[in-house]
């Protein structure tokens, strides 16, 4: 299971790049006002100070109430520390506060920097507000102990909280609602955690109920307490994204919220689920199980039940929430069908994998060999099932709007997707073979003959799937920069010294160049002839030309460099 999880950080990787590329291709068609380097440093430094001093000062506060009612001896050592943050941080966030306080009237200074300070401390503030209410609701409502550091973290870090909420609110259209969909993300991550561990529970209960062997079930106090992270997270949840991530405008951020977190994440864990369960049921019937009962034997496969359920709720609500495609296929359409591809593809490479090791076992069996060589085989199998379908729909889906949509080819999405492939995958390929060639010379040259093939089996495994991977979509990718339409040529750039505007525009038509025009003052018996000028300028080799007519249609052409 890990394994197969850990499989899907460089698809992790490849939707930070797709983010990326999107993010910059959107913001190229957008103009923004710089600020100056020094004062963008400066407003840099400000609020970093201001974020480091407040949060210094609320751990030094947070840990000097805790310390109320301790009747310890250490009391007052246990003081020294928080008192010291306390003391020094303390004034330097109310100075730099009621600096940036004052400055927030003008919309200068409600820049990035300002955006970025108040998303950040909102975020951390969150994190440190949804532990502490979880050790709290622990200690009321489970068998948890009192934890005088968390009542302190939650009665300080509560005002911080609803204080950087409400600047969000106030400057709304300066700042950025980032923090929003971090807390979405981060509530969502808990919420199908807890919700797994109950579900779970209940499933093992149901199990138990309905068999003859005691199966292993949660404590109350154990329940109690995943209740209590339940309800915590439901809370963050409805507030950050029903109540207020839901209803914003549905941009970049937003589409990269759903497809990422939402449609992305539960898709892997939904397939991941269905692997583990595929194989247990393929384990049983035809491979060698390790239990002899079938109440044993699938036991140890309820959580993958777990994992299943969880993961087809989130990815099916968020497919949900983005709605059906209507009009002109967009940019988050794309990525999530190559996020879909992506998930199949590399679910298909794990099963193609563990096929080529059991192969390679079967031709050269390996000594003192633990493993069942059906067990492989079945794995391998059910791997191929779960990815090749998911990768086939999505890839067929996608080949059928490249046929009818001639722009599908120079999506930047479908761009991220084939380079991200062929960049991470040619990287895979060659730290394997690496490694394999490594493994090769070193039994060669030295004295570890006979475990050359038990050491090259998955390094082989991994050259094979992932190269062929990797060459396919080259290949793909090769034939799509041939076949995307050339970009027209720029129009070359004319400063045409003339004193008749008419004329000018007539040589602009006739070239098709971006004209600029210089009115000379004086008269050098210009005769306005544009079909020469056109002529002179079409036969020059360079783009940046200065054009001066002469008489008798004699045109000067001049090359220069800007």
């Amino acid at each position: 299971m890990f394994f197969l999880l850990g499989s899907f950080v460089p698809l992790v990787i490849l939707g930070a790049i797709v983010f990326v590329i999107v993010k910059a291709v959107t913001n190229r068609s957008e103009r923004r006002t710089v600020e100056s380097a020094p004062l963008a440093i400066k407003r840099v430094l400000l609020f970093g100070s201001l974020y480091a001093a407040l949060h210094v000062a609320a751990w030094g506060v947070a840990g000097l109430l805790a310390l109320i009612n301790d009747t310890g001896i250490a009391r007052g050592e246990r003081a020294a520390e928080p008192l010291a943050m306390a003391i020094v941080a303390v004034p330097i966030v109310f100075l730099l506060g009621r600096w940036v306080w004052r400055g927030l009237a003008e919309a200068s200074q409600r820049d990035a920097a300002f955006s970025l300070y108040v998303s950040a401390t909102a975020v951390t503030a969150l994190i440190v507000l949804i532990v502490s209410t979880i050790s709290v609701g622990d200690w009321l409502f489970s068998d948890g102990s009192f934890s005088a550091p968390s009542v302190a973290s939650l009665a300080v870090w509560a005002p911080i909280w609803a204080v950087h909420w409400w600047l969000w609110k106030r400057y709304e259209r300066e700042v950025s609602n980032v923090h929003v969909f971090a807390g979405s993300a981060v509530s969502l991550v808990g919420l199908a955690a807890y919700g797994g561990l109950l579900f779970d529970s209940a499933l093992r209960g149901l199990f138990d109920s309905f068999t003859d062997v005691t199966v292993t079930t949660a404590r109350s106090d154990e329940v109690s307490s995943w209740l209590v992270g339940l309800v915590v997270m439901g809370v963050v949840y409805v507030g950050h994204w029903l109540l207020t991530g839901l209803r914003e405008k549905r941009d970049l951020l937003w589409h990269s919220y759903v497809v990422l977190a939402g449609v992305l994440g539960g898709l892997i864990v939904a397939v991941t689920g269905a692997g583990i369960l595929a194989y247990g049921v393929l384990e049983w019937l035809f491979g060698d199980p390790d239990f002899s009962s079938a109440v044993e034997h699938f036991e140890q496969f309820l959580p993958a039940v777990t994992t299943l359920v969880v993961g087809l709720v989130v990815w099916l609500y968020h497919r949900a929430v983005l709605g059906p495609a209507a009009g002109p296929r967009t940019e988050v359409q794309r990525v999530y069908d190559y996020v879909v591809a992506a998930v199949g593809l590399v679910t298909t490479i794990v099963g193609v994998t563990i096929l080529l090791v059991g192969f390679q076992e079967a031709l050269f069996p390996p000594r003192d060999s633990m493993a069942s060589e059906v067990n492989a085989l079945l794995g391998a199998l059910t791997a191929l099932a779960v990815g090749l379908p998911l990768w086939g729909q999505a890839w067929r889906r996608i080949s059928s709007h490249l046929e009818s949509d001639p722009t599908e080819i120079s999506s930047p999405t479908r761009r991220s997707f084939l380079f991200g492939l062929v960049g991470i995958g040619g990287a895979v390929t060659a730290v394997s073979l690496l490694i394999m060639l490594v493994v090769v010379f070193d039994a060669t040259l030295g004295d570890g003959g006979d475990l050359l093939r038990e050491d090259i089996q998955i390094p082989l495994a991994l050259v094979l799937a992932v190269g062929s991977v990797v060459v396919y979509h080259f290949l793909v990718l090769r034939e799509d920069q041939e076949s995307e339409p050339k970009r027209p040529a720029e129009p070359k750039k004319l400063v045409l010294v003339t004193a008749d505007d008419a004329f000018a525009r007539a040589v602009e038509e006739l070239t098709g160049a971006r004209v600029r025009v210089l009115h000379r003052l004086d008269s050098n018996g210009e005769a306005a002839d544009a079909a020469a000028v056109a002529s002179a300028v079409a036969a020059s080799e360079h783009d940046d030309l200065l054009v001066v007519p002469g008489p008798a249609g004699s045109v000067q052409v001049i090359p220069y460099r800007r």
